[in-house]
């Protein structure tokens, strides 16, 4: 391994300059690791967090080379400069993640290495357990859209699915994905269903299709004047228990 060179001030200021517009919560732990993933390689702070670059041991024991009068000299231990360096270098990547963690996210914050502290978050919000991927991809199959749920929400709600699905080493096919989003959507998008399903989108396309088809039947959806309708106030031509009563 080539010899660490300690951060200099410029680097850190670099580094720290460098502000994420979240924090790490219980529900975007796969967005903030691919917004922050990238930012670490780029500045080659990566390999300390990945094991990539191991701490070096804090001494060094050398052995001298043996005299008339010490045959068998005993080893000299030395401090090791790189130790320092490493633990250095190290404490500042540590101190930049934990720059965006919010403040819930902190009770799963273990270790004293940026690398201890990124596995502890991967365990805390990524855990690769059976229970784990049986629970996401059942979420998955039997995904619905709410009553009361915007076409936008029920995307993300999908895509939080796929992504922890990821996180933990099993990605879902997009075209599986797509035709699970389709076939979950509420009734009113059924015109769009046999559509949608037999163009070959990709999930980003979705946003887009939903919300127009949205916003049209929000624009077909016909509106009655304020006391168009009955005593009551219903806007439909069938009695209710409210007019009843008041003709009682």
């Amino acid at each position: 391994m080539d010899a660490l060179v300690a951060f200099d001030q410029k680097e850190k200021t670099t580094h720290n300059s460098h502000k994420f517009g979240f924090t790490l919560t219980s529900n975007n732990y796969g967005y903030w690791k691919a917004m922050i993933s990238p930012f670490l390689v780029t500045n080659g702070l990566f390999a300390y967090v990945d094991g990539s670059i191991p701490c070096p041991p804090k001494t060094i024991s050398t052995t001298p080379a043996p005299t008339e009068g010490r045959p068998n000299p005993e080893p000299v231990v030395t401090p090791n400069q790189q130790h320092s360096i490493w633990v250095a270098n190290d404490a500042h990547i540590r101190m930049l993640i934990l720059s965006t963690i919010s403040e819930s996210a902190f009770q799963h914050v273990q270790g004293i290495t940026s690398r201890d502290l990124w596995l502890s978050l991967e365990r805390a919000y990524a855990p690769h357990t059976a229970s784990r991927e049986y629970t996401l991809k059942t979420q998955l199959l039997r995904i619905e859209m709410k009553p009361d749920e915007s076409s936008a929400a029920y995307l993300t709600r999908a895509q939080e699915y796929a992504t922890a699905l990821a996180n933990i080493g099993e990605p879902m096919k997009e075209k599986d994905l797509v035709m699970l989003v389709i076939s979950g959507l509420r009734e009113e998008y059924n015109g769009l269903k046999s559509t949608a399903l037999s163009r070959q989108l990709v999930f980003n396309e979705l946003h887009a299709l939903l919300a127009d088809h949205e916003y049209m039947l929000k624009k077909n959806t016909p509106t009655l004047p304020p006391g168009s309708g009955l005593p009551c106030g219903c806007p439909t031509k069938q009695r209710c228990r409210l007019s009843v009563s008041a003709e009682q």
